[in-house]
């Protein structure tokens, strides 16, 4: 566990700006934790409206779950992403909740020391660790923190947890046993294996060489046609969509990610932002499922108890347009599982924000033992000065004060950026835009100390007496259809015509200078490697190196596969990489000569071998 570390603070002393004056305040270094400490102005939850739905569980008022000794929350970047789970095997519920963190996000363990009926907590944790004792994580470095499902995806008995991640879209899975979780192992998905570059532009989303395809990949697992094998869900940056498992239940595979429809044919989507979507075409699928919100979430449940899948989703909730959290009722039809347009689950009575912060994160769990589904919930809430709620603050859209998602908030920012000396700097020099991007519409000083924490809620259910009964319905044509063509002919704009492209950079890192060479291909244009097999030229590449500087180990290539009998690699970008070993002694800037040479041939004809050369800069300083 993490030892305790002590709230150290950076004080920023008064400074004078043209006509400004910053007061004394405090700036939280980056791990401010501090589990003896209760957050202070904590919000009174409004009381909420919930929209009637036939079926499903009548729910409660919001209830804050906290540990009798020390407050439940998560730090790092501020999101929280609650469930349960009996880690004990003592035949009570568990809290777990996932965190967000640039690198390896984690998740803390809060043992039930209640009954299965009554959970009660200390607010004393762990983080969760495989039977190695290792730290469960997966690597985030951007904007979705590690968000746990349980769930037995291989039908042993034991119930695993997989979560997804923001790039490259990988799904972690961690398989239950009788001695507790194994070690992480990534589910094989179409299109995809470690080391595959995507292609930014050019490419239209639904691609699955495009990185917006994989891009913040939020997961969760559910049987979408009823063939008793676990389906792979996500939202975020490609839209709602489907994987189905075209693998084994022991050894799932997930293919292509499909997107979720209504019954009318459109596209799933939380807000409607006048997208036009059509066969064969590409458009923007945040704007097509969100409104341009990239934080989305789904829960595929039977939240009305009729016997068919549906979903809870979840946005960012940072403007006036959101819900937070939304409701789609599954409905079987002649083209299988479709949705019907969205509902609130529940709006404040007073029509105002209904929720304090931002960012909900749900669950559907049993968390008394009745055997009625429950909401637990994740809120991503403001606070200043340490652990002050910014009650100024909570109760207000991010959009209108124009301050920052969780993971950019000022007061963890600042301390990454140099803290107060830095910020001093920068305010002389363009005092109106680095306040406006610290401190949004907001004109009160205090708010560089702006943090994003996370608390869990619960919702209780009670059983409800309206039953839902599913009718099957005709569904309208798919308004986007996979494997047809467009209605008119469609052409990707070309940032170069060329069939292959390369270019290379120069650079270092904590372990020392490498050359990086990028090669991007257009079309159904491929390169070969140098396997026996293959009758065309492969890639090649050769340095001519400075005096001092020398190879160290070997090229490092692409992944491949396999492609009309020849070996090629795999992908429209590919990435090779050369590390160099750098005389201690070398100054200046130096050129690095690279020579690549290639065969391409698309899915027609070949092109012939090629040659060219890139000249890098090795900058060593003076």
């Amino acid at each position: 566990m993490k030892k305790l570390l002590s709230f150290a603070m950076f004080v920023m002393a008064f400074v004078q700006l043209p006509g400004q004056e910053i007061p004394e305040i405090k700036v939280p270094t980056h791990d401010s934790l501090q589990w003896h400490v209760r957050t202070t102005n904590f919000p009174v939850m409004k009381e909420l409206y919930f929209e009637p739905i036939a079926g499903a569980p009548i729910l409660s008022q919001p209830q804050r779950i906290d540990g009798g000794e020390w407050e439940i929350r998560t730090e790092e970047h501020g999101m929280i992403y609650p469930t349960l789970y009996d880690w004990n095997k003592d035949g009570k519920p568990d809290l777990l909740l996932g965190e967000f963190l640039t690198g390896e996000s984690r998740i803390k363990v809060y043992l039930n020391e209640g009954t299965k009926k009554k959970p009660k907590f200390s607010g004393k944790w762990f983080y969760a660790t495989d039977v190695n004792g290792n730290v469960m994580s997966n690597d985030q470095w951007c904007c979705i923190g590690i968000h746990p499902q349980v769930v037995d995806i291989d039908g042993d008995g034991y119930e695993d947890i997989i979560s997804g991640q923001y790039d490259p879209g990988v799904i972690s899975l961690w398989r239950g046993s009788a001695n507790g979780f194994l070690p992480r192992e990534e589910i094989p998905q179409l299109g995809y294996q470690p080391g595959k570059q995507f292609v930014s532009f050019n490419e239209p989303c639904w691609s699955v060489e495009s990185r917006d395809y994989w891009v913040y990949s939020s997961a969760r697992l559910a049987d979408f046609n009823g063939d008793g094998l676990l389906d792979l869900f996500v939202a975020g940056g490609g839209g709602f969509r489907v994987a189905l498992n075209i693998g084994t239940k022991e050894q799932p595979k997930f293919g292509r990610r499909e997107f979720l429809c209504h019954v009318d044919g459109s596209i799933l989507c939380t807000r409607d932002y006048n997208e036009v979507v059509a066969t064969g075409e590409n458009f923007n699928a945040v704007n097509a499922s969100g409104a341009g919100d990239f934080h989305t979430y789904l829960n595929p449940v039977d939240w009305d108890g009729d016997g068919v899948l549906d979903i809870i989703a979840t946005d960012s909730y940072g403007d006036a347009s959101s819900w937070g959290v939304y409701f789609f009722r599954g409905v079987e039809t002649d083209d299988g599982l479709r949705f019907e347009r969205p509902r609130p689950l529940f709006m404040a009575k007073d029509g105002s924000k209904a929720l304090p912060g931002c960012a909900p994160q749900v669950q559907v769990v049993d968390y008394n033992g009745d055997g009625v589904n429950d909401l637990i919930i994740g809120l991503s809430i403001e606070t200043i000065n340490g652990f002050e709620g910014a009650e100024d603050v909570y109760w207000r859209w991010l959009s209108d004060m124009r301050i920052q998602f969780p993971g950019k908030d000022s007061g963890e920012s600042l301390y990454f950026e140099g803290g107060v000396e830095w910020m001093e700097k920068h305010l002389k020099e363009d005092y109106k835009n680095y306040k406006g991007f610290y401190l949004g519409n907001l004109d009160d000083w205090k708010y560089l100390t702006l943090r994003h924490r996370g608390y869990p809620f619960i919702l209780l259910g009670k059983k409800n007496p309206q039953k839902a009964v599913a009718i099957r319905q005709h569904a309208a044509p798919r308004h986007f259809e996979y494997d047809k063509p467009a209605a008119k002919k469609y052409e990707l704009p070309q940032i170069d015509k060329k069939p292959v492209t390369c270019q290379g950079r120069v650079m270092k890192d904590k372990e020392g200078y490498y050359a990086t060479i990028y090669m991007e291909t257009t079309g159904t244009y491929h390169l070969y490697t140098a396997a026996a097999v293959n009758m065309n030229e492969p890639v090649k590449i050769e340095f001519e190196l400075p005096e001092g500087v020398t190879l160290k180990g070997d090229l490092e290539t692409p992944p491949t596969i396999v492609k009309g009998g020849s070996e090629i690699y795999d992908g429209k970008v590919l990435k090779f990489v050369q590390k160099l070993n750098v005389s201690p002694d070398l100054k200046g800037v130096l050129d690095v000569k690279i020579k690549v040479s290639y065969q391409s041939c698309d899915d027609d004809h070949c092109l012939p071998p090629t040659e060219v050369e890139i000249v890098e800069k090795l900058d060593l300083g003076e």
